[in-house]
This record gives structure tokens, sequence and C-alpha cells, in this order.
């Protein structure tokens, strides 16, 4: 199926959704793939996201953080496809990832996701890839996951699921409520900032949905947190309107659905059109991503 195919060209009964079931792509999606010939060839596999009013940013666009977990959700297809031949016996666990906005994504017409596997390893697997609507290119992608096998990962599940606990989790009482944010970050879960002397730091408390079929956060579900973070620390620093030109992350540990995450955002430089910001995404103090990001400056409307 070209990337050039037509919302109504899509026939959706004629691809799958993933198996187990992942409650975060379940909570933002669905997410659709299919595979066609060989797992490990270039293009064969297509993955599909149709674009619905949950996903809208402040302009009605698609926002960054649902294009990043397509992203996310791609480059696993890709390179775990890639790794165990479309058997679907490994599981794929992104250890970096950087997406290039090229274009904005309207709300309606479905994302696609099409990549390349580069390299797989005995440990790691390698793609890039891009993502386009109607044709147009929206985001370009590359990253590296590392691959287990499945009965493995499953086995962690079960352990993360008898963990998960029902208590309330507290917010610091000097951090305000986002009550204006996009419709995308107020369907993930609220969240909660306090404006720094050079950026911001946010903190959401987390939910059983915001977890991956493995048990632990998505790394869909972390990146939108740290997307909606920068864009949120670059309009309280600079008063501009933000959007995301560039994306790049680094998971370093595993995170899970029993204590809020923090992240403070800096942003060492901007100027009037770009700002350049990074931060560090954590859960009791323990780091679990590291990212960069470049924003797009332009004034208020």
């Amino acid at each position: 199926m070209p990337d050039t195919a037509t919302p109504a060209a899509i026939d959706l009964a004629r691809y799958s959704t993933f198996v187990p079931s992942d409650p975060f792509e379940d909570h933002t999606g669905p997410f659709y793939f299919r595979i066609d010939g060989d797992a490990r060839a270039k293009d064969s596999v297509h993955c599909v996201l149709p674009t619905e009013p949950r996903h809208a940013n402040y302009a009605g666009g698609v926002h960054g953080g649902a294009v990043l977990t397509f992203a996310d959700y791609a480059l696993c297809l890709v390179a775990g496809r890639a790794a165990d031949g479309g058997s679907n016996s490994s599981f794929a666990m992104t250890v970096s990832i950087a997406v290039e906005f090229l274009n904005a994504g309207r709300i309606g017409p479905p994302l696609e996701a099409r990549g390349e596997p580069l390299q797989v390893t005995g440990r790691l697997a390698f793609a890039r890839g891009s993502i386009t609507q109607e044709g147009r290119i929206v985001a370009l992608w590359s990253g590296v996951c590392r691959h287990v096998a499945r009965d493995k990962a499953m086995a962690r599940k079960e352990a993360a699921r008898a963990a998960v606990a029902v208590t309330p989790q507290t917010v610091p009482a000097d951090f305000d409520l986002l009550a204006n944010a996009s419709v995308y970050s107020r369907h993930i879960g609220p969240s909660y900032a306090r404006k720094e002397a050079d950026g911001a730091t946010l903190v959401q408390p987390t939910l059983p949905h915001m977890c991956n079929s493995g048990g632990v956060l998505h790394g869909g579900y972390m990146m939108s947190f740290a997307d909606s973070a920068v864009t949120r620390a670059a309009g309280l620093v600079t008063g501009m309107a933000p959007s995301t030109v560039s994306f790049a992350a680094e998971f370093l540990a595993a995170g899970d659905a029993l204590s809020p995450l923090t992240t403070r955002v800096e942003v060492p430089r901007h100027g009037r059109t770009l700002a350049f910001l990074r931060g560090l995404l954590e859960q009791n103090g323990k780091p679990l991503l590291s990212y960069s990001s470049t924003i797009l400056l332009r004034p208020r409307r």
C-alpha cells in the first residue's frame, strides 16, 4: 500500500492491533499494523493511527506527543519484527529515538508509518522511517530498540501488575494544575507545573493506562509528558506560542504506575524564533528519560 493512500483506501479490517494488548496504546489509539512479505525488508511493516479529536493540540492539529507515540510504536514494530522475523516472539523496548517534525498533522486523516530495519544484533535492533498523512511527510524518525524474549517480558508484567496500588498520589502544594492543557494532554491525565527562572518543573501522577504491554510505563507516554513539558516551559520563559521541531530521547530505566513523574526542563538558549531545551524525567529520584528538543516560537494570537 503506497504512502499516498487516501483514508478510504485503508481497510483497517486487514490490519492488526498489538497482541497482547497495550494499555497506553489502547487509551490513545487504537494503533494498527500490517506486515506484507518479509518482515526484515524495507517498508514491509505498515502502521496506521486514525486521528481523532482527542489527539489535538492547542491549535487543533495532531499533538506532538501523539506523533512521538506513533513514532515509538512504528520503531518497535519495524525493529521488533525484523528481530524475530515477524513471529511476535520478541518484545522491543526503545533505547533511544529521534524525531524531526516536518509538517503539522491534521485531525481526521490517518497517520501512516513505514520504516527500514538497518541492523539487528543479538540484543539491539536499529531502524528508521517516516510518518505521513495523505502522502505528505509529517515526521522522520530513527531509533534503537533492545529486544528480549516475549515470555520473559510478560513474566515481568505479571509482577508489575501485582504491585499496582490504588493509593492516591500527592503533588507538592506549589505546583499549579494545567487547567488550559491541550485536549491530548488532558486525555492522558492531569499534570501540574511550576515556573522556574530558566524553565519549568512539571509533575504528573501516573495511572495504569500509562503502562505498556510489559507492565511498565510506556515510552510513548513518557515522551508525551516530556513534549508537553518542553512546550510549556518554552511558553513560560519566552511568552511565545511554541511548537516542537525536533525531539530526541534516551531511555535510562523503566518506570511504574505507583508514584508521580517529575521533569525539570531547562531552556539554555532561545532567540526570537527558536528555543533549545533539555530535560530529565524522574520517578522517586530515579532518572527514567533524558531528552532534548528544539521549539519553534511564534507570536501568540
